[in-house]
């Protein structure tokens, strides 16, 4: 290796060791985090309803609402329990053509701190999950529906 590509790896590879270290080195903060949802986090009776999907064994409604800037707010709530995640744009499209899996928050869930209680995957996907067990073994799967249509207005 010439001496100037000797440097530029030398850069290269300390910038991408200060990138994990300035990453592990942020503090979790979810209780900031939580701020982003509603502080009654069961009431959905001014969200925007989107779809309604039917299974056999499980019924969700998914509820997408505009919130400050550009993000939305997804809500998903099957008979017992309500879910939620903050989503921007691009998410939005493909929820809308529903395709892709979506990491929600159940309402004690914690990612950064790695407390798993009660999270779920919602998968548009197809089938495989590779993309959520990976990540969240022991969430509740929301994938056992057979056809989603536009929700009816309240």
């Amino acid at each position: 290796m010439t001496g100037w590509t000797m440097r530029i790896s030398r850069a290269l590879a300390g910038a991408v060791t200060l990138a994990v270290i300035g990453s592990a080195a942020h503090a979790a903060n979810c209780e900031g985090d939580r701020k982003l949802f509603p502080k009654d986090w069961k009431a959905v009776a001014n969200e925007t309803p989107l779809f309604s999907c039917a299974g056999r064994y499980i019924h969700l409604r998914i509820f997408l609402t505009p919130q400050t800037g550009s993000t939305l707010l997804l809500t998903v709530v099957n008979d017992k329990d309500v879910y939620r995640a903050i989503l921007d744009p691009r998410d939005v499209d493909r929820l809308k053509r529903q395709t892709g899996l979506y990491i929600l928050y159940s309402e004690k869930t914690c990612f950064v701190r790695g407390d798993y209680n009660g999270p779920a995957i919602l998968s548009f996907a197809d089938g495989s999950m590779s993309n959520g067990f990976d990540f969240l073994s022991a969430a509740n799967v929301l994938d056992a529906f057979d056809r989603c249509e536009p929700a009816k207005p309240q």
